[in-house]
Order: structure tokens, then C-alpha cells, then sequence
């Protein structure tokens, strides 16, 4: 999912793990939810794809517009169609309406990734070279290069200062689709 905010700004569904992303499980479902929860817990038939039916109950994608909260739906009968909610107070837009409706409970301490990406060829679908996705709920500054060096030297001060914060689980660099780095927090940490 890839659509334009009516403030203008840009709401890419590329990845998991987003912080502006959710899902919703329609209160008429949730007894079914927690059924299916505990089929799992029970000896069951293997046919039973446990995981396809909790999908099924929450397939309605919710996004919010990083920019001015305006809150977005997948209509339950057109995926393709979202809903458009603006927040406000009484009929009255309301300017300052949390951003982060849609991240963990863990807040800013959830611990997400780091990933990294360099082609020498730049690929047409990119303006840059380098790549820097930070998948967190704080907001990384300076993430695109033309500069290998510079890629390369924000990328291990990146990952250096977000693991000395506790804040990833696992970090990778990968140059022309070859994988030069990779980190996986230990389960001990």
C-alpha cells in the first residue's frame, strides 16, 4: 500500500513493523480471536492453519499520517478503499492529536531493526545509492547516499549508538545484494 495523505504527505506500507500501521479486530470477532488462541494452545489438527484464521479476523489495515494524524481504514468489504478519519473534538479539528496511535506499548524503548542497502548501479526505482531503514519508533536522520563512505560510516554509528541503547534486535548491510553484515541480538541480552 503506497497512498498520498490529503496533507500531502507520502504513507508507504513497504515492510513490517511500522510505526504508523496497525491492525483492527472488530469487536464482533474477538471471541472468535481468542478461540482460535486457544485452538492453538490444544492438540489440533494440523490441517487447521491457526495462523490463516487470526489473519482472517484481522486483515483491516489501519495506517495514520505521520504529518497530521488523520487516521486511514481498509473498508471491510474493499480492501482496496480506506477510510479517511480526521481527528477532532467536538466537529473541531484537533491540531494536536497524537502521531503514535499505532506503535507498541513499548513505546519509543520497542526494540526494531536496522537495515542497510548499497548498489554501485543505482536502481531506477531509487534516487540515491545507499539506504539507511531504520525500522524504530524515533525518527534516524540522514538515511539516503551517494557516498559509499558515508553510507558506511553512518551505518556503524548507527548501529553502534541504537545497540548501546538496547534499541534493535538485528542490524544488516548489504552491498550489490550481498550480505557484508549481519546481527542478531543474543538471546542473553
Amino acid at each position: 500500500m503506497n497512498f498520498l495523505c490529503k496533507c500531502g504527505y507520502r504513507i508507504h506500507d513497504t515492510s513490517d513493523c511500522l510505526s504508523f500501521k496497525g491492525t483492527l479486530i472488530a469487536d464482533q470477532d474477538i471471541n472468535e480471536f481468542w478461540r482460535t488462541i486457544e485452538k492453538a494452545e490444544q492438540p489440533h489438527d494440523e490441517k487447521i492453519d491457526i495462523f490463516l484464521e487470526l489473519e482472517k479476523l484481522m486483515q483491516r489495515n489501519v495506517y495514520q499520517c505521520d504529518s497530521c494524524g488523520r487516521v486511514f481504514i481498509e473498508d471491510q468489504a474493499d480492501k482496496y478503499k480506506l477510510v479517511m478519519f480526521t481527528p477532532c473534538t467536538d466537529g473541531t479539528p484537533e491540531p494536536d492529536v497524537s502521531r503514535k496511535l499505532f506503535n507498541s506499548a513499548h513505546m519509543e524503548n520497542w526494540k526494531g531493526s536496522l537495515h542497510a542497502d548499497w548498489r554501485d548501479k543505482k536502481p531506477e526505482w531509487c534516487e540515491h545509492h545507499g539506504m539507511i531503514f531504520a525500522i524504530l519508533n524515533i525518527k534516524i536522520e540522514n538515511t539516503e547516499f551517494d557516498d559509499y563512505e558515508a553510507f558506511e560510516k553512518r551505518f556503524y554509528e548507527l548501529f553502534e549508538h541504537l545497540k548501546g541503547l538496547d534499541l534493535i534486535t538485528d542490524a544488516s548491510l548489504t552491498i550489490n545484494n550481498k550480505r557484508a553484515f549481519d546481527w542478531r541480538r543474543s538471546k542473553e541480552q
